[in-house]
């Protein structure tokens, strides 16, 4: 497969820009983004998602309806360890890199706007928590990490959202938001002049609003919990639960994490995936009737597994998957595995296939590797030419002394 080309530019200041060419395509992606999250270190819990909401806000007004009058789609993301700003419009690509570059560049915070932006987040922390998904997935990132930034919601707690002040949030701007940590990203049809006018706009906005020489600084402290199994009572009749694994010897397999997050994942779907035999097993037992939602997931602060189910006899289910990953590959099994280790390359080879020709869900991904140094299409070609024997030698570490624990709810009738 071809991988699509991107033009790399790094500016003095340390800020950088990629242009990620697709020919035939009428829209246009832009983004920053920001190598700052939830989980980085930050006085007040949700300061990096507080910080995403407020600078929208301007002067002269919330940003965001400037987009609309140009119309093009505008919004933002806060992850564990990256916020995003990004825009896709049709024209106006001038306009649209300069007002993205004024959402980053050009903090606005006051106590009044502040003060009005703190209910409104904690509404929306207040929704999230009134979903019984937010209890489980709650209560295992505490288990696993404690009351740590990872532990904790994205979006802070309550107490914390209150403890926001205008002052406070600029330092977080001033500590985090360096050239250094940014890099901006171009996605779409772009002829040879377009992309050298690009290029140019990016240096004179990236010098107007990011002139500091402040270094960035990394802070990669784990903090980990007590890995307990927790039963939560509940009045609803929901039969949900969840598993989390404590990766603690999670590292870069042939030097990229985004391989040794794609092989982990395979691994753990080939167990316990519908096509497994031990889902099989679960089905014919009554204990499971939906397949399980499984994600890997790695962070400066911690690396970690989840799982999430709905089983009216959810310890049992809980019980039969720690089981199932004391081995990797039974031998009764090893067939299976290794016939599904092959199906499942071919199955990255088309996701990877089918990404290009989603240009939002492209750049967005091309701008999270561009932080990671990481390389999908280089990692794909990597794991197409890996051994089975090799994958499971790669597996085995990557799971060697992992912990786990789990939550579910417990049913108002269940003693």
């Amino acid at each position: 497969m071809i991988s699509p080309k991107i033009i790399k530019r790094q500016y003095d200041s340390g800020f950088e820009a990629d242009i990620l060419l697709r020919k035939q395509f009428n829209q246009r992606f832009f983004g920053i983004i920001v190598d700052f999250g939830s989980s980085d270190p930050q006085e007040i819990a949700g300061s990096a998602h507080f910080l995403e909401h407020k600078l929208f806000a301007k002067k002269d007004g919330d940003i965001s309806h400037k987009f609309e009058e140009l119309g093009a789609d505008v919004n933002a993301f806060t992850s564990f360890n990256e916020t995003m700003f990004y825009c896709s419009g049709i024209e106006h690509n001038q306009k649209l890199i300069e007002l993205l570059f004024r959402i980053v560049g050009e903090p606005y915070f006051t106590k009044e706007n502040v003060a009005k932006e703190a209910p409104i987040i904690q509404q929306e922390l207040a929704m999230y928590q009134d979903d019984p998904n937010w209890a489980i997935n709650n209560t295992i990132m505490k288990e696993m990490f404690a009351t740590s930034n990872l532990g904790l919601d994205v979006a802070g707690t309550k107490k914390s959202i209150d403890a926001v002040t205008a002052e406070k949030l600029l330092q977080v701007y001033k500590e985090n938001y360096l050239p250094t940590k940014m890099h901006f990203i171009a996605c779409g049809d772009f002829s040879d002049y377009q992309v050298k006018t690009i290029f140019s706009l990016v240096n004179k906005l990236q010098k107007k609003y990011f002139s500091t020489n402040k270094k960035a600084k990394f802070d990669h402290t784990e903090v980990i919990g007590q890995m307990k199994d927790v039963a939560l009572s509940s009045q609803s009749n929901s039969n949900l639960f969840g598993v989390g694994i404590y990766l603690k010897n999670f590292k870069k397999v042939l030097s990229s994490l985004d391989l040794a997050q794609t092989l982990l994942e395979i691994m753990l779907e080939s167990k316990l995936s519908v096509i497994s035999p031990w889902f099989e097993r679960m089905k014919k037992e009554n204990l499971l009737s939906n397949p399980l939602q499984i994600s890997v997931n790695y962070t400066r602060q911690g690396s970690f597994v989840t799982i999430f189910g709905v089983s009216e006899q959810s310890r049992r289910v809980i019980d039969a998957i720690k089981e199932e990953l004391k081995e990797l590959v039974p031998n009764r099994e090893r067939n299976f595995s290794e016939d599904f280790f092959e199906l499942q390359k071919k199955e990255w080879l088309a996701q990877n296939v089918r990404s290009l020709n989603n240009l939002s869900y492209l750049a967005v991904e091309t701008a999270e590797e561009s932080l990671d140094n990481e390389d999908s299409f280089a990692n794909l070609r990597k794991l197409q030419t890996m051994s089975f024997d090799q994958y499971l030698e790669h597996c085995e570490t990557l799971m060697k002394d992992s912990q786990i624990c789990s939550a579910r709810l417990k049913g108002k009738d269940e003693k």
